[in-house]
């Protein structure tokens, strides 16, 4: 089973994502277990607190998208991060200790490689 938690301030933000990490997920026959919040940043910091062993996905953009992800990273420094932002951020996710960048919409092909990056990492800790 894998976990992956998504958070997006619009659900603009999210729109797709879950199907396509379900096909991903479910071709690797991986079978997922995906939480999405829209907005409410601090029910999705509460969800994801102190648990190293799911996929955070965050797709927010410019600066507040950094800040956000700041915070999440905060709250829980061990689970795998994956930030979906625009190219102003590119080089901000190094500072934020994120674990994988995407460009938001992300491709298909760039979500699977993010995502089975993040994944091997967390069979590792296990």
């Amino acid at each position: 089973m894998v976990r992956i938690v998504i958070y997006g301030e619009h659900a603009e933000e999210t729109d797709g994502l879950e199907m396509m990490l379900r096909a991903i997920l479910t071709e690797k026959q991986r079978w997922p277990v995906i939480h999405t919040y829209i907005g409410n940043l601090e029910n999705y910091l509460h969800f994801v607190r102190g648990n190293p062993y799911l996929i955070m996905l965050v797709s927010a953009r410019g600066e507040k998208g950094a800040q956000i992800v700041q915070r999440i990273r905060e709250n829980n420094p061990a689970a795998s991060l994956i930030w979906l932002s625009d190219e102003k951020n590119a080089l901000e996710f190094w500072k934020l200790h994120a674990n994988a960048f995407g460009l938001f919409p992300p491709e298909r092909e760039q979500l699977e490689e993010v995502l089975t990056d993040c994944l091997s990492r967390t069979e590792r800790r296990r």
